[in-house]
């Protein structure tokens, strides 16, 4: 096993360049076994979080209760729970939804889709750029990191955000190792309209790729390159613009606002140059270059160190295209924060588009740390400990998975409420939802549980699932009907006592009981949450009539 070079692997010219200092005269076998197992250790970590189905939690279900009463058209204008996600996201997730059924995995399905795809592509984008243990050690890094995995099982665009950028890379890398081809560009053309329907952030690495691309295509002076070029300006522009007029705007308007609030962090400080460069630094070694792992506070230097050592070797080989291409998108994400219209850092979710250059860049950059050992027995205990220690980073989480399947113990509390009241419920009477389907909602007030509760009932409520839409159940001689309260609105409020004038007017009040229910952890002081349950019966030789309900929809806002 010999580490002898970290090459950079640009077309039949670059077999004789060298990276690192060091020869490379062929690729081990090992090496590309150790490859396709790092591959597969990363379908199957990701895998098999999808399949820990771990409860919804607040992220998810505020994207997740925008499929229980939306259609394809009603998904363009503002979201439920202000969420901002790209159109084409929206159309796949409720289209599965529609095919398959409202569940934890079917809801998940299309994440893990795209996180399964972008393991097999990165292999083949790192093959166009990388050869040997470069190569294998930025798979593995990208293979086995924490958040794409964590992605992997999650109701957010944020995996299918890493697949885009990934592809658009590899359609750039895929010209620049054939750089007399046309068709590269045409792909990519063609490509970025659909990849800006999938992803916000993918104006970012297109504008990027351009930049990165212009000066070599303006170098080799050829007209049907340019004119290629130029349709991916086209289509980048046309796409965008269309995007922000039609469909982003109408999202993003009324809670722009407070989603710029939230992600103050994110912003850059202009201030001050001293203010800006702390920023910069904590940004730049904090959880936004956390691959394999990293956090806060300097928990991700090493990961930065490794990819500034790889742009310097890309710098002093003369690739700075790649280089461009890797970095440019970073810059054009600062500029929006700049701007306070996208954030940057803070949060690796946010930021998923970036993670397929930190990977190729820290993988380069690991392997010519290795290739500068004096030793040839070193490099190869060095290897071994670090392939092992980036198996144990991909495998590790598992074992708490199992132990803790949540990622919240909320999310978990409130999902195996659902996994016994609904059914219960649904076993002895007929079930409506006040806020479902009467549309009765405490005004001005904002719960972050309540979409919880909702896709919990839509998911574990028998008849919900079977009629996602407003239902008006009536009691029966032998079944009376249960109408559901949540903790958000109290059973004092106007609307709820009007409401009940109504049905009490109808209906019989049999019962109306109050269930407490205790949505903290074991060792901390209870948090408790009311679901009040009113129980109506038939009335004998009365009419039915109609309860009037409020107007307008309620489900989840």
């Amino acid at each position: 096993m010999a580490l002898s070079s970290a090459k950079v692997a640009l077309g039949p010219e670059a077999e004789d360049e060298r990276c690192g200092g060091l020869s490379w005269s062929s690729e081990p076998r090992w090496v590309e076994r150790a490859t396709w197992a790092f591959v597969g250790l990363g379908l199957l970590v990701r895998l098999a979080k999808y399949l820990m189905n771990y409860p919804l939690w607040w992220d998810e279900a505020f994207v997740a209760v925008n499929f229980i009463h939306r259609g394809y058209r009603e998904l363009l204008g503002p979201l439920d729970c202000g969420q901002i996600c790209p159109p084409l996201f929206l159309v796949i997730e409720l289209t599965i939804v529609r095919a398959l059924g409202f569940s934890e995995l079917t809801l998940r399905l299309f994440p893990l889709l795209c996180a399964l795809t972008s393991v097999v592509l990165f292999r083949y984008a790192a093959g166009l750029l990388l050869r040997g243990v470069p190569r294998w050690l930025a798979v593995a890094i990208f293979a086995v990191s924490f958040h794409p995995i964590r992605h992997a099982a999650e109701v957010k665009p944020y995996a299918s955000d890493l697949l885009v950028a990934l592809g658009l890379l590899t359609l750039a890398f895929w010209w620049l190792r054939e750089p007399a081809r046309a068709l590269p560009l045409w792909a990519l053309a063609g490509a970025v309209p659909v990849a800006l329907g999938l992803s916000y952030p993918a104006v970012f690495v297109a504008g990027g790729i351009g930049l990165g691309l212009a000066p070599k295509v303006w170098r080799m002076g050829r007209r049907d390159l340019w004119l290629a070029f130029s349709a991916i300006g086209l289509a980048l522009v046309s796409t965008f613009g269309g995007l922000i007029v039609t469909f982003a705007r109408s999202q993003s308007s009324t809670f722009l606002a407070g989603l710029q609030s939230y992600w103050a962090s994110s912003f850059p400080p202009l201030d001050s140059a001293w203010t800006f460069g702390k920023w910069l630094i904590a940004t730049h070694t904090g959880t936004m270059f956390a691959y394999p792992g990293g956090g806060q506070r300097g928990g991700s230097a090493a990961t930065l160190a490794l990819v500034v050592l790889a742009a310097i070797a890309l710098w002093r080989r003369d690739r700075r295209t790649i280089l461009a291409i890797c970095l440019a998108p970073f810059a054009l994400t600062l500029a929006a924060a700049t701007w306070r219209r996208y954030p940057y850092g803070g949060e690796a979710r946010i930021v998923q588009h970036l993670a397929p250059s930190i990977c190729l860049l820290s993988g380069l950059g690991a392997a010519l740390v290795l290739a500068r050992m004096p030793q040839e027995a070193l490099r190869q205990r060095a290897l071994i400990v670090f392939a092992a220690v980036l198996a144990g980073i991909g495998l590790g989480p598992l074992g708490l998975d199992l132990y803790r399947p949540y990622r919240f113990y909320y999310a978990h509390r409130a999902r195996e409420f659902a996994r016994r009241f609904w059914p219960e419920q649904a076993r002895k009477a007929e079930l409506a939802c006040l806020r479902w389907d009467y549309g009765i909602i405490e005004r001005g007030k904002l719960c972050v549980n309540t979409p919880v509760f909702l896709c919990n009932q839509m998911i574990y409520s028998p008849p919900r699932y079977a009629n996602r839409g407003p239902r008006r159940p009536e009691p029966t001689s032998s079944r009376p009907l249960h109408c559901i309260l949540y903790d958000e609105t109290s059973p004092d409020h106007p609307d709820v006592v009007a409401w009940l004038k109504q049905m009490t007017s109808r209906y019989d009040l049999k019962d109306r009981t109050t269930l407490l229910v205790n949505m903290a952890r074991p060792d901390q002081r209870p948090r408790w949450e009311r679901v009040t349950i009113f129980a109506f019966e038939l009335r004998r030789g009365r009419s039915n009539t109609r309860v009037a309900t409020p107007a307008g929809r309620a489900l989840a806002r």
